[in-house]
């Protein structure tokens, strides 16, 4: 199983040496995030790219809304295919902090076989939070970004709907304690995150998400007051807040989409996604980048 680092860049040597680390850690790649509150997405896998040497580098992901067709395809050429993938998706913070709408799936779709018709050998693969997502992956792309977190019944799902021929990656938010006291205090940190995670994954739909009825019209109510400003961000903010008075859907989203807790722990939870997919995206802790990826090395050397 690859892991890769998914990281949105704050500055552009901090991307690089981020990379660096990951490099050195043993990760397979690193994820770069495309969002307005943080850096120019293809700048920064130029910065990834340009010091490392093994490092696989992807989008994670990006969209056809905010960016031209035209913009995605010269990046591919740019890059080439032995070290960068694209990630693509409909569109989330990056469209809706300006008031865009997600493009409609005939539209992502559209992207993709025109980015490899120009790009013959670029790969390609596509977010999904459901079933149409990753049906469409399995028609014109090399395999899923899976939305659904740790729960494997829901990313057995999207691998048996985008037709099991394609890589399948989960996609995680990862901090790592340097002790169990340390614990806590992470996860409350990692609360928000894991809380935009499921708003992606759940806010459309929830159907072929196995998410517990008793607690599905709560979320529908909480994900309707969503402030994007706050998008992606750890700590105290308002995304933190939204499920203050229910601290057991606070812990079922957090031990979903997210895994924190010592070395240990970490890599038992990571290891049970082994047997159903072929990746894993752990997304940081941005503001202890450097931290993390240090001790995500321990990690990587055993899974």
């Amino acid at each position: 199983m690859r892991l890769a680092a998914n990281w949105l860049p704050l500055g552009p040597e901090l991307t690089r040496e981020v990379a660096r680390r990951a490099e050195k850690a043993g990760l397979w790649g690193l994820g770069i995030g495309d969002s307005p509150h943080y850096g120019e997405l293809y700048a920064a896998c130029a910065d990834a790219l340009a010091v490392t040497s093994t490092l696989t580098v992807f989008t994670s992901v990006t969209n056809p809304v905010t960016r031209h067709l035209s913009v995605h395809v010269s990046a591919a050429r740019a890059f080439g295919a032995e070290r960068f993938v694209v990630g693509m998706g409909r569109g989330d913070s990056a469209v809706r902090t300006f008031g865009l709408d997600p493009a409609p799936l005939p539209v992502l779709e559209e992207a993709l076989t025109g980015l490899r018709a120009a790009v013959p050998d670029v790969r390609l693969l596509v977010a999904a939070s459901g079933p149409r997502a990753a049906a469409l992956a399995g028609r014109c792309a090399d395999g899923v970004i899976g939305g659904a977190g740790r729960d494997l019944v829901a990313l057995r799902g999207l691998r048996d709907t985008a037709g099991g021929s394609g890589e399948l990656w989960a996609s995680v938010r990862l901090a790592v304690a340097r002790d169990e006291a340390a614990v806590p205090a992470l996860r409350q940190r990692m609360l928000p995150r894991a809380i935009s995670a499921s708003r992606f994954n759940f806010a459309a739909t929830f159907a072929g998400k196995n998410v517990p009825v008793a607690i599905r019209d709560v979320l529908t109510e909480r994900y309707a007051t969503y402030d994007f400003a706050w998008h992606g961000r750890s700590g105290a903010n308002p995304v933190a807040s939204m499920f203050a008075d229910r601290p057991d859907i606070e812990d079922y989203l957090l031990d979903r989409f997210a895994v924190v807790g010592t070395i240990g722990t970490c890599r038992d939870r990571l290891a049970e996604l082994a047997p159903v997919v072929d990746g894993v995206f752990l997304s940081l802790l941005f503001e202890d980048a450097l931290d993390q990826v240090d001790m995500i090395a321990e990690l990587a050397g055993a899974l």
